[in-house]
């Protein structure tokens, strides 16, 4: 009997903790829509996700997306600007509400945060002028590399490979600028900054020789906040298949989602 009771207390316990901890949930996404804003942690300098255009302003996909879900939400998005390597500290810090930055699911981020179901991906690949001879990882022994911090193909980079010197930014508008100061003729980064750079030199102009992997994207919260996160997912899910989010991305990557987001339903046939 007495272990009986004692596994009994031991369920109350438990029960008791988990509905505190819903509530606790439920409060935190109550005072989010009672401040009237959405605290948003986004990088400005990433081409065609989020980047400060001169006559259309901050713009992107991950701008627009961000843009419409607090406005579904009923609230005003507030932009909380940062750099690769401190998306994850915007967080963790409570600066940010949520992360809409092109942020990849990975298992190591997801040891600290909390992700919605995929909204968009991303491409990364490996970029150098034509005259190098570059088709894997073992290629780029013995050479300079450039990338971002704390970034998915940053990580996929060291993995791979070795014997290579990775010189690593803090964010894409450093990297850009140390490819063209000279820093390095090898890139680790997405098409939309390949693109960006060739529209700005005439001679070492970039192409991609291999692909590193294309990753889905999603938005990050804490891990305690399940009643944001419920919403999130709910309404990543609707917008997929009304096909808003995909609206977004092609108007701003000149394509559609891929498949592997895109709900069945909603892919685009092909002609």
């Amino acid at each position: 009997m007495k272990n009986l009771a004692a596994r009994l207390v031991t369920g109350l316990l438990a029960l008791s903790a988990c509905f505190a901890s819903q509530l606790s949930s439920a409060d935190q996404f109550a005072d989010i829509k009672a401040a009237g804003k959405l605290r948003i942690a986004i990088i400005n300098g990433l081409p065609s996700f989020s980047v400060t255009d001169p006559k259309a302003g901050f713009t992107g996909s991950d701008v627009d997306t961000a843009r419409l879900l607090a406005k579904d939400l009923g609230l005003t998005p507030e932009f909380v600007f940062v750099t690769n390597a401190d998306r994850i500290d915007a967080m963790e810090s409570k600066k940010a509400d949520l992360i809409i930055s092109a942020l990849s699911i990975t298992p190591e981020r997801e040891q600290l945060i909390a992700f919605s179901v995929p909204y968009s991906s991303i491409a990364l690949i490996i970029a150098a002028p034509r005259q190098y001879a570059i088709t894997s990882y073992a290629d780029l022994r013995g050479k300079k590399v450039g990338v971002g911090r704390n970034t998915s193909n940053g990580s996929l980079l060291k993995q791979n490979s070795n014997g290579v010197e990775i010189i690593e930014y803090e964010d894409e508008r450093s990297l850009i600028e140390g490819y063209l100061k000279g820093q390095f003729d090898i890139i680790s980064c997405q098409h939309a900054t390949l693109k960006e750079i060739n529209n700005m030199v005439s001679d070492r102009r970039l192409e991609a020789k291999f692909i590193q992997r294309e990753f889905q994207i999603a938005v990050g919260m804490r891990k305690s906040e399940r009643a944001l996160r419920e919403w999130v997912n709910n309404w990543v899910v609707s917008n997929l298949a009304n096909g808003r989010l995909n609206d977004i991305f092609r108007r701003h990557h000149g394509h559609e989602l891929p498949e592997s987001v895109l709900p069945k339903q909603v892919v685009p046939r092909r002609i």
